[in-house]
């Protein structure tokens, strides 16, 4: 379970920091929001992980699905390995981890 509430918050961390850069540099709304989604969502998984884990692990595994998603369309277009190509690598990753861990929850 350790790896998967580290999983939740370095990723949750990474939208929130992204998001922010995005921001800053693009003046993207999208990229602020979309980090500050995205990381509240992590937040909220991480949390619910303590009440019942299979729930966290449920909205957790979403997140990073639909971030996976959302970064493979971004890398598509726009064909840059930052930040699009890494982070749709990390998203994949992560959900792979809480996919691991949803099974044997």
């Amino acid at each position: 379970m350790l790896a998967t509430q580290i999983t939740l918050l370095v990723y949750g961390a990474l939208l929130l920091v992204g998001g922010a850069i995005g921001y800053s540099k693009g003046k993207s709304s999208k990229s602020l929001i979309g980090g500050l989604v995205g990381a509240a969502l992590s937040g909220v998984s991480y949390g619910l992980l303590g009440v019942d884990p299979r729930w966290g692990l449920g909205l957790g595994l979403g997140t990073t699905v639909l971030g996976s998603i959302v970064f493979a369309l971004r890398y598509r277009k726009t064909r840059t390995l930052m930040p699009a190509g890494l982070m749709f690598i990390l998203s994949l990753g992560a959900a792979v981890l809480l996919g691991l861990s949803f099974g044997a929850a």
